[in-house]
Protein backbone atom coordinates (compact mmCIF):
# COMPACT_ATOMS: atom_id res chain seq x y z
CA UNK A 1 0.00 0.00 0.00
CA UNK A 2 1.43 3.45 -0.93
CA UNK A 3 2.54 5.51 2.06
CA UNK A 4 1.71 9.17 2.68
CA UNK A 5 5.36 10.11 3.03
CA UNK A 6 6.97 13.20 1.50
CA UNK A 7 4.65 15.45 -0.46
CA UNK A 8 4.99 15.39 -4.21
CA UNK A 9 4.04 18.43 -6.29
CA UNK A 10 4.55 19.50 -9.88
CA UNK A 11 3.15 22.56 -11.64
CA UNK A 12 3.71 22.69 -15.38
CA UNK A 13 2.76 25.48 -17.78
CA UNK A 14 2.65 24.27 -21.40
CA UNK A 15 2.29 25.99 -24.76
CA UNK A 16 0.28 24.75 -27.75
CA UNK A 17 3.17 22.50 -28.81
CA UNK A 18 3.30 20.71 -25.46
CA UNK A 19 6.51 22.41 -24.33
CA UNK A 20 6.79 24.63 -21.28
CA UNK A 21 8.23 25.20 -17.83
CA UNK A 22 8.03 23.49 -14.44
CA UNK A 23 7.45 25.78 -11.46
CA UNK A 24 7.31 23.05 -8.81
CA UNK A 25 10.11 24.45 -6.65
CA UNK A 26 8.39 27.75 -5.96
CA UNK A 27 5.90 28.50 -3.23
CA UNK A 28 2.50 27.69 -4.73
CA UNK A 29 -1.00 27.70 -3.27
CA UNK A 30 -3.88 26.18 -5.22
CA UNK A 31 -7.59 25.47 -5.10
CA UNK A 32 -9.42 23.10 -7.46
CA UNK A 33 -13.20 22.56 -7.61
CA UNK A 34 -14.57 19.43 -9.29
CA UNK A 35 -18.24 18.45 -9.18
CA UNK A 36 -20.39 15.88 -10.91
CA UNK A 37 -22.31 18.39 -13.02
CA UNK A 38 -22.14 19.15 -16.74
CA UNK A 39 -22.94 22.86 -16.36
CA UNK A 40 -19.41 23.62 -15.15
CA UNK A 41 -15.98 22.14 -15.74
CA UNK A 42 -13.17 21.65 -13.22
CA UNK A 43 -11.79 25.03 -12.15
CA UNK A 44 -8.29 25.57 -10.74
CA UNK A 45 -6.94 28.78 -9.24
CA UNK A 46 -3.31 28.85 -8.17
CA UNK A 47 -0.87 31.48 -7.00
CA UNK A 48 2.90 31.29 -7.65
CA UNK A 49 5.22 33.45 -5.57
CA UNK A 50 8.42 35.34 -6.36
CA UNK A 51 8.94 34.43 -10.01
CA UNK A 52 11.58 36.20 -12.07
CA UNK A 53 10.46 39.18 -14.15
CA UNK A 54 11.19 37.26 -17.34
CA UNK A 55 8.98 34.31 -16.31
CA UNK A 56 6.20 36.67 -15.22
CA UNK A 57 6.26 38.38 -18.63
CA UNK A 58 6.13 35.04 -20.44
CA UNK A 59 3.00 34.11 -18.47
CA UNK A 60 1.27 37.47 -18.85
CA UNK A 61 2.01 37.57 -22.60
CA UNK A 62 0.11 34.28 -22.95
CA UNK A 63 3.04 32.19 -24.11
CA UNK A 64 1.47 29.25 -22.26
CA UNK A 65 -2.02 27.96 -22.94
CA UNK A 66 -2.50 25.09 -20.51
CA UNK A 67 -1.51 23.91 -17.05
CA UNK A 68 -0.98 20.55 -15.34
CA UNK A 69 -0.93 19.92 -11.59
CA UNK A 70 0.52 16.67 -10.25
CA UNK A 71 0.24 16.06 -6.52
CA UNK A 72 0.26 13.40 -3.84
CA UNK A 73 3.03 11.64 -1.95
CA UNK A 74 6.31 10.02 -2.98
CA UNK A 75 5.83 7.19 -0.48
CA UNK A 76 9.57 6.55 -0.21
CA UNK A 77 12.44 7.99 1.79
CA UNK A 78 13.61 11.33 0.38
CA UNK A 79 16.61 11.49 -1.91
CA UNK A 80 19.02 14.37 -2.34
CA UNK A 81 17.33 16.97 -4.52
CA UNK A 82 19.70 17.95 -7.29
CA UNK A 83 17.38 20.59 -8.69
CA UNK A 84 18.18 24.24 -8.17
CA UNK A 85 15.43 25.77 -6.03
CA UNK A 86 13.58 28.81 -7.35
CA UNK A 87 14.38 28.12 -11.00
CA UNK A 88 11.84 27.44 -13.77
CA UNK A 89 12.83 24.23 -15.58
CA UNK A 90 11.85 23.27 -19.14
CA UNK A 91 9.41 20.36 -19.51
CA UNK A 92 7.25 18.71 -22.16
CA UNK A 93 3.76 17.20 -22.01
CA UNK A 94 5.33 13.74 -22.38
CA UNK A 95 6.96 13.89 -18.94
CA UNK A 96 5.78 10.99 -16.80
CA UNK A 97 2.84 11.49 -14.46
CA UNK A 98 1.33 8.67 -12.47
CA UNK A 99 1.69 6.11 -9.74
CA UNK A 100 4.11 3.23 -9.62
CA UNK A 101 5.63 1.19 -6.83
CA UNK A 102 5.32 2.95 -3.49
CA UNK A 103 4.44 6.27 -5.10
CA UNK A 104 1.04 7.80 -4.50
CA UNK A 105 1.01 10.83 -6.75
CA UNK A 106 -0.65 11.59 -10.05
CA UNK A 107 -2.34 14.14 -12.26
CA UNK A 108 -5.12 15.93 -10.37
CA UNK A 109 -5.78 18.70 -12.90
CA UNK A 110 -5.02 19.78 -16.44
CA UNK A 111 -6.85 22.49 -18.32
CA UNK A 112 -6.83 25.63 -20.42
CA UNK A 113 -5.60 28.90 -18.91
CA UNK A 114 -8.41 31.46 -18.66
CA UNK A 115 -6.51 34.47 -17.35
CA UNK A 116 -3.47 35.51 -15.34
CA UNK A 117 -2.58 38.54 -13.26
CA UNK A 118 0.30 39.70 -11.10
CA UNK A 119 0.49 41.57 -7.82
CA UNK A 120 2.43 42.12 -4.62
CA UNK A 121 1.38 40.47 -1.36
CA UNK A 122 3.75 42.51 0.82
CA UNK A 123 6.88 44.66 0.35
CA UNK A 124 9.03 41.60 -0.39
CA UNK A 125 6.75 38.98 -1.99
CA UNK A 126 5.25 39.16 -5.48
CA UNK A 127 2.88 36.66 -7.04
CA UNK A 128 1.22 35.56 -10.26
CA UNK A 129 -2.36 34.31 -10.03
CA UNK A 130 -3.64 32.00 -12.78
CA UNK A 131 -7.10 30.53 -13.29
CA UNK A 132 -7.61 27.54 -15.57
CA UNK A 133 -10.57 25.38 -16.55
CA UNK A 134 -10.64 21.80 -17.79
CA UNK A 135 -11.38 21.68 -21.55
CA UNK A 136 -12.49 25.30 -21.36
CA UNK A 137 -12.15 26.08 -25.08
CA UNK A 138 -14.36 23.14 -26.04
CA UNK A 139 -16.85 23.86 -23.28
CA UNK A 140 -17.49 27.50 -24.20
CA UNK A 141 -16.88 27.43 -27.97
CA UNK A 142 -18.07 24.11 -29.45
CA UNK A 143 -21.22 24.53 -31.56
CA UNK A 144 -23.27 21.93 -33.42
CA UNK A 145 -25.12 22.31 -36.69
CA UNK A 146 -26.06 19.03 -38.35
CA UNK A 147 -29.00 16.71 -38.96
CA UNK A 148 -29.81 13.10 -38.18
CA UNK A 149 -31.86 11.07 -40.61
CA UNK A 150 -35.03 9.22 -39.64
CA UNK A 151 -34.22 5.99 -37.87
CA UNK A 152 -31.38 7.40 -35.78
CA UNK A 153 -30.58 6.16 -32.26
CA UNK A 154 -29.11 7.79 -29.18
CA UNK A 155 -25.77 6.22 -30.13
CA UNK A 156 -25.93 8.04 -33.49
CA UNK A 157 -26.64 11.32 -31.71
CA UNK A 158 -23.74 10.74 -29.33
CA UNK A 159 -21.42 10.09 -32.28
CA UNK A 160 -22.51 13.29 -34.02
CA UNK A 161 -22.07 15.41 -30.87
CA UNK A 162 -18.62 13.96 -30.18
CA UNK A 163 -17.64 14.82 -33.76
CA UNK A 164 -18.35 18.47 -32.94
CA UNK A 165 -16.16 18.25 -29.83
CA UNK A 166 -13.24 16.59 -31.65
CA UNK A 167 -11.78 19.77 -33.29
CA UNK A 168 -11.06 21.00 -29.76
CA UNK A 169 -9.10 17.87 -28.91
CA UNK A 170 -11.87 16.20 -26.90
CA UNK A 171 -11.83 12.41 -26.95
CA UNK A 172 -14.52 9.97 -25.86
CA UNK A 173 -13.96 7.84 -22.78
CA UNK A 174 -13.67 4.08 -23.11
CA UNK A 175 -16.38 3.27 -20.58
CA UNK A 176 -19.26 1.14 -21.82
CA UNK A 177 -22.30 3.32 -21.23
CA UNK A 178 -25.58 1.55 -21.87
CA UNK A 179 -27.54 3.53 -24.43
CA UNK A 180 -31.24 2.97 -25.06
CA UNK A 181 -32.05 1.01 -28.24
CA UNK A 182 -34.91 3.34 -29.21
CA UNK A 183 -35.13 4.00 -32.96
CA UNK A 184 -36.64 7.43 -33.67
CA UNK A 185 -39.01 7.51 -36.67
CA UNK A 186 -38.30 11.13 -37.57
CA UNK A 187 -35.13 13.00 -38.30
CA UNK A 188 -33.65 15.60 -35.97
CA UNK A 189 -31.76 18.86 -36.29
CA UNK A 190 -28.78 19.22 -33.96
CA UNK A 191 -28.20 22.93 -33.48
CA UNK A 192 -26.85 24.88 -30.53
CA UNK A 193 -24.12 24.59 -27.93
CA UNK A 194 -22.58 21.15 -28.15
CA UNK A 195 -22.49 20.82 -24.36
CA UNK A 196 -26.29 21.28 -24.23
CA UNK A 197 -26.79 18.51 -26.78
CA UNK A 198 -24.51 16.26 -24.73
CA UNK A 199 -26.77 16.95 -21.75
CA UNK A 200 -29.62 15.56 -23.84
CA UNK A 201 -27.64 12.43 -24.69
CA UNK A 202 -26.78 11.85 -21.02
CA UNK A 203 -30.39 12.37 -19.94
CA UNK A 204 -31.60 9.77 -22.44
CA UNK A 205 -28.99 7.37 -21.07
CA UNK A 206 -30.10 8.19 -17.51
CA UNK A 207 -26.54 9.18 -16.74
CA UNK A 208 -24.22 12.13 -16.22
CA UNK A 209 -21.23 13.45 -18.13
CA UNK A 210 -18.30 15.79 -17.54
CA UNK A 211 -14.98 16.83 -19.05
CA UNK A 212 -11.93 15.29 -17.38
CA UNK A 213 -8.53 16.12 -18.80
CA UNK A 214 -9.75 16.58 -22.35
CA UNK A 215 -11.92 13.46 -22.28
CA UNK A 216 -15.72 13.35 -22.30
CA UNK A 217 -16.57 10.98 -19.44
CA UNK A 218 -20.12 9.64 -19.20
CA UNK A 219 -21.48 7.22 -16.64
CA UNK A 220 -24.86 5.72 -15.80
CA UNK A 221 -23.77 3.10 -13.31
CA UNK A 222 -21.94 2.81 -10.01
CA UNK A 223 -18.39 1.36 -10.00
CA UNK A 224 -17.78 -2.10 -8.64
CA UNK A 225 -17.50 -2.18 -4.86
CA UNK A 226 -14.11 -3.91 -5.11
CA UNK A 227 -12.71 -0.62 -6.50
CA UNK A 228 -13.64 1.35 -3.37
CA UNK A 229 -10.66 3.05 -1.70
CA UNK A 230 -10.39 2.47 2.03
CA UNK A 231 -10.17 5.66 4.09
CA UNK A 232 -9.09 5.72 7.70
CA UNK A 233 -6.52 7.50 9.84
CA UNK A 234 -3.72 5.35 8.35
CA UNK A 235 -4.65 6.09 4.73
CA UNK A 236 -5.16 9.84 4.96
CA UNK A 237 -8.56 10.45 6.56
CA UNK A 238 -8.60 13.75 8.48
CA UNK A 239 -10.95 14.14 11.44
CA UNK A 240 -14.48 12.71 11.47
CA UNK A 241 -16.77 12.67 8.41
CA UNK A 242 -19.74 14.97 8.87
CA UNK A 243 -23.32 14.06 7.99
CA UNK A 244 -25.21 17.07 6.63
CA UNK A 245 -28.79 18.11 6.01
CA UNK A 246 -29.63 17.44 2.38
CA UNK A 247 -26.05 17.63 1.06
CA UNK A 248 -24.60 14.18 1.67
CA UNK A 249 -21.65 13.34 3.91
CA UNK A 250 -18.58 15.58 3.97
CA UNK A 251 -15.22 13.81 4.16
CA UNK A 252 -11.73 15.36 4.39
CA UNK A 253 -8.55 13.46 3.55
CA UNK A 254 -5.02 14.07 2.35
CA UNK A 255 -4.63 14.53 -1.41
CA UNK A 256 -4.99 11.15 -3.10
CA UNK A 257 -5.04 11.14 -6.93
CA UNK A 258 -6.66 7.70 -6.94
CA UNK A 259 -9.90 9.25 -5.63
CA UNK A 260 -11.91 11.12 -8.23
CA UNK A 261 -15.47 12.21 -8.83
CA UNK A 262 -17.82 9.22 -9.28
CA UNK A 263 -15.35 6.83 -7.65
CA UNK A 264 -16.10 4.93 -4.44
CA UNK A 265 -14.61 5.29 -0.98
CA UNK A 266 -15.13 3.02 1.99
CA UNK A 267 -15.41 4.30 5.55
CA UNK A 268 -14.91 1.23 7.71
CA UNK A 269 -17.57 1.74 10.35
CA UNK A 270 -15.58 -0.30 12.86
CA UNK A 271 -12.77 2.28 12.64
CA UNK A 272 -14.40 5.50 11.41
CA UNK A 273 -17.09 7.36 13.30
CA UNK A 274 -19.41 9.70 11.38
CA UNK A 275 -20.45 12.86 13.18
CA UNK A 276 -24.22 12.86 12.71
CA UNK A 277 -26.22 16.05 12.43
CA UNK A 278 -29.37 16.89 14.38
CA UNK A 279 -32.45 18.42 12.75
CA UNK A 280 -33.04 21.93 14.14
CA UNK A 281 -35.56 22.01 16.97
CA UNK A 282 -37.70 24.57 15.16
CA UNK A 283 -38.09 22.24 12.18
CA UNK A 284 -39.03 19.38 14.46
CA UNK A 285 -41.85 21.44 15.94
CA UNK A 286 -43.13 22.37 12.49
CA UNK A 287 -42.93 18.85 11.14
CA UNK A 288 -46.04 16.70 11.20
CA UNK A 289 -45.19 13.67 9.15
CA UNK A 290 -45.13 13.67 5.35
CA UNK A 291 -48.11 16.03 4.99
CA UNK A 292 -48.86 19.52 6.26
CA UNK A 293 -51.36 19.70 9.10
CA UNK A 294 -54.55 21.77 9.16
CA UNK A 295 -55.98 23.08 12.40
CA UNK A 296 -59.07 25.13 13.17
CA UNK A 297 -58.58 28.67 14.40
CA UNK A 298 -62.00 30.21 14.90
CA UNK A 299 -63.50 30.62 11.44
CA UNK A 300 -60.17 30.21 9.62
CA UNK A 301 -57.74 27.41 8.86
CA UNK A 302 -53.94 27.42 9.36
CA UNK A 303 -51.67 25.21 7.29
CA UNK A 304 -48.59 24.20 9.27
CA UNK A 305 -45.49 23.85 7.08
CA UNK A 306 -43.69 20.54 6.87
CA UNK A 307 -40.02 20.41 7.89
CA UNK A 308 -37.76 20.59 4.87
CA UNK A 309 -34.72 19.43 6.83
CA UNK A 310 -33.83 15.86 5.95
CA UNK A 311 -30.54 14.37 7.06
CA UNK A 312 -28.38 12.78 4.37
CA UNK A 313 -28.43 9.01 4.04
CA UNK A 314 -25.68 6.99 5.72
CA UNK A 315 -24.37 3.82 4.06
CA UNK A 316 -24.88 0.69 6.14
CA UNK A 317 -21.85 -0.91 4.45
CA UNK A 318 -19.68 2.21 4.67
CA UNK A 319 -19.37 2.61 0.88
CA UNK A 320 -19.97 6.09 -0.55
CA UNK A 321 -19.80 7.55 -4.04
CA UNK A 322 -17.84 10.80 -4.42
CA UNK A 323 -20.00 13.55 -5.96
CA UNK A 324 -17.66 16.52 -5.59
CA UNK A 325 -14.07 17.30 -4.61
CA UNK A 326 -12.47 20.57 -3.48
CA UNK A 327 -8.67 20.47 -3.38
CA UNK A 328 -6.72 22.98 -1.29
CA UNK A 329 -2.97 22.97 -1.01
CA UNK A 330 0.09 25.07 -0.28
CA UNK A 331 3.61 23.85 -0.91
CA UNK A 332 5.03 25.86 1.99
CA UNK A 333 2.06 25.51 4.34
CA UNK A 334 -0.14 23.04 6.18
CA UNK A 335 -2.99 22.72 3.68
CA UNK A 336 -2.87 19.55 1.56
CA UNK A 337 -6.47 18.38 1.60
CA UNK A 338 -9.36 17.00 -0.42
CA UNK A 339 -12.80 17.97 0.89
CA UNK A 340 -15.34 15.61 -0.64
CA UNK A 341 -19.12 15.63 -0.90
CA UNK A 342 -20.18 11.99 -0.79
CA UNK A 343 -23.46 10.08 -0.91
CA UNK A 344 -24.44 6.56 0.02
CA UNK A 345 -24.77 4.39 -3.07
CA UNK A 346 -28.19 4.73 -4.74
CA UNK A 347 -29.08 7.65 -2.45
CA UNK A 348 -30.56 10.71 -4.14
CA UNK A 349 -29.25 13.24 -1.61
CA UNK A 350 -27.04 15.08 -4.09
CA UNK A 351 -29.00 14.52 -7.28
CA UNK A 352 -31.38 17.48 -7.10
CA UNK A 353 -30.37 20.77 -8.67
CA UNK A 354 -31.32 22.52 -5.44
CA UNK A 355 -28.78 20.50 -3.46
CA UNK A 356 -26.10 21.09 -6.09
CA UNK A 357 -26.77 24.85 -6.02
CA UNK A 358 -26.45 24.83 -2.25
CA UNK A 359 -23.14 23.01 -2.56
Amino acid sequence: MPQNWMRHFELQLLDKNGKGIDLSDFKVSFKIDWFNISSATRIATFTIYNLSKNTVQRILQEEFSSVRIIAGYDGVAPVVNQRQAGVARNVTSADAVGQSGNENFGLIFNGDIRYSMTGRENPTDTYVLIQAADSDNAFISAMSGSTLSAGYTVADMNKAVMKDFSPYGIAEDNSQVTMPPTVFPRGRVLFGMTRDLMDNVANQCRGTWMMVGGVRVMTNSIPDESLAIELNSSTGLIGMPQQTIGQGVNVRCLINPNIHVNSLIRLNQAEVLINQVAIPEGDLRLSNGPFSATVANGNSTINLPVSQSNTASLATDGVYIVRGIMYTGETRGQAWYMDMMCAARDAADLQSSTALNRG
